[in-house]
């Protein structure tokens, strides 16, 4: 497995500290077979914070961040989320970590994560709201509140907590951090076909300096957040007992006929 580079054990450090409600439903919701989708090491950090289970399955579609363990519960498999080889109903228990945002189908992903899913069992997703660009080229999306709600509708996971992490305030820290980052075109943080204006490199000490007062700044006033954007949304969800429908004309699962757009009478 390659190991994490310095700034990305920091950045996934500041993740666990400022989602730190998600270990908290991973204590009460973690157990039996176990399924982290995308989760690269995060096995290691869910033990040391309490995740009880009797076997845990790391499924990876990177094959640099291939968990090596010598714990004869854990299993690692190189595969797609999107399309998972797994039987149905097949964990009790699915993880699923800031990694709907990296794939190009997430629809794809949280129906086949229902898929898998046994009746009763519980998925714990942790959904960027308002992040910005990182691991790029693999970087696609952010999702609102209600973009959750109606997607887990027609994977017929009945949502058991969907609970804001940060918001306005919180978010524009992350920003005014990242800012750095994207600057200095961090591996992954860029992309070297975006320009940038001339005027950038006039105004980057001032751009800066702002950068630097708006951390602290935006942690502080973050403590009586507004939610309307938050930085992400842990989303805790229960499998129900039938399975959603898959549409025979474009693919896509749906639990009904309704599509988004669509008049309902």
């Amino acid at each position: 497995m390659e190991p994490k580079s310095l700034l990305h054990r920091l950045l996934y450090l500041a993740r666990d500290w400022r989602s730190r409600a998600v270990f908290r439903a991973i204590r009460e919701h973690c157990r039996g077979e176990v399924l982290d989708v995308g989760g690269w090491d995060f096995y290691v950090t869910a033990v040391t914070r309490g995740a009880r289970f009797d076997r845990w399955t790391t499924l990876e579609v990177d094959q640099s961040r291939l968990l090596v363990t010598d714990d004869p519960r854990v299993t690692v498999v190189h595969g797609d989320g999107c399309g998972m080889t797994f039987p149905d109903a097949s964990f009790d228990t699915v993880l699923n970590l800031q990694v709907l945002e990296h794939v190009f189908e997430p629809i794809r992903m949280v129906h086949e994560i229902a898929r898998v899913l046994r009746p009763g069992g519980h998925a714990i997703f942790l959904v960027p709201t308002t992040s910005t660009m990182h691991l790029a080229p693999h970087y696609h999306y952010n999702f609102s509140r209600f973009w959750i709600e109606e997607v887990m509708r027609r994977a017929n996971l009945e949502i058991v907590e969907l609970r804001p992490l940060g918001g306005v305030w919180s978010s524009s820290a992350s920003h005014a951090l990242f800012y750095f980052l994207q600057a200095f075109r961090t591996q992954g943080m860029s992309d070297r076909r975006i320009r940038r204006p001339f005027l950038f490199y006039l105004l980057f000490p001032v751009q800066a300096l702002w950068a630097l007062v708006s951390i602290p700044i935006g942690l502080v006033l973050g403590l009586g957040d507004l939610a309307e954007e938050p930085n992400n949304h842990l989303v805790v969800v229960r499998s129900r007992t039938s399975s959603p429908i898959r549409s025979t004309e474009s693919g896509d699962f749906f639990p009904d006929s309704r599509r988004i757009g669509e008049k309902v009478t």
